[in-house]
């Protein structure tokens, strides 16, 4: 199962941060998840609020000024994917705004750099999976009441074959039914050992977490 931490070790470090990300991987998680917004300078730069510390949105300010407010610099997805062009990367794109600067900077990895994209905006999904030969996938929440309604929009796209399932949506009958539609299953969400174990005991291509040290890793250094 493909280990991912969660928008990086950020219990150490801010999270979506270069010194978050290189945490993750000195702690040994092979992959990085990390979220995507548009700052108001057209930077497509690693935030996961909408909003700043200070309420203002994200969208509304320049880079330099949400690094201030945050009293750290935010990097951009370009300057991530170069830090570290050998982790798997999980792009998650959160607004529809930045997608067509994900789509111009994301060409230029294609070859360099794994790469997973998803959202929970499922139609940007589908553009990038019209636009780019990238592995993409949907971000699910919630339980469905049928998935194959929920898969048919991606069934035209060969590369959006991959599914990021909530931790309380997840059982072993949704797994099940999606590999048999071809669909690789990842999950996010789980907090306690206990649920790390369920995790591991399911048949999943990959994990999103927050706690190296549930998954057999080196625990985060204690704050000083």
């Amino acid at each position: 199962m493909l280990q991912l931490a969660h928008r990086g070790l950020h219990r150490t470090a801010p999270e979506n941060t270069l010194a978050a990300f290189a945490l993750s991987l000195t702690a040994g998680f092979k992959g990085i998840e990390t979220d995507v917004r548009l700052a108001a300078d057209g930077e497509a730069i690693l935030y996961h609020d909408r909003n700043a510390p200070n309420g203002i949105a994200v969208s509304a300010l320049s880079r330099n000024e949400l690094s201030h407010l945050t009293g750290y610099l935010v990097p951009t997805l370009a300057e991530a994917l170069d830090a570290f062009p050998d982790a798997y990367w999980n792009i998650e794109i959160k607004t529809p705004s930045v997608l067509p600067s994900c789509i111009n900077i994301l060409k230029n990895y294609i070859d360099h750099c794994q790469l997973l994209v998803t959202s929970f905006r499922h139609e940007i999904i589908i553009d990038v999976a019209k636009d780019l030969k990238i592995d993409c996938g949907l971000l699910i929440a919630h339980r469905p009441a049928q998935i194959h309604e929920l898969l048919l929009c991606a069934l035209p796209y060969p590369r959006l074959r991959a599914i990021v399932w909530d931790y309380e949506a997840l059982d072993n009958e949704l797994i099940q039914q999606s590999h048999a539609q071809g669909f690789n299953n990842f999950v996010y969400g789980a907090h306690t050992e206990a649920e790390h174990l369920i995790c591991q005991a399911f048949p999943l291509q990959g994990i999103i977490t927050d706690y190296p040290e549930f998954i057999g890793l080196m625990p985060p250094p204690a704050r000083q």
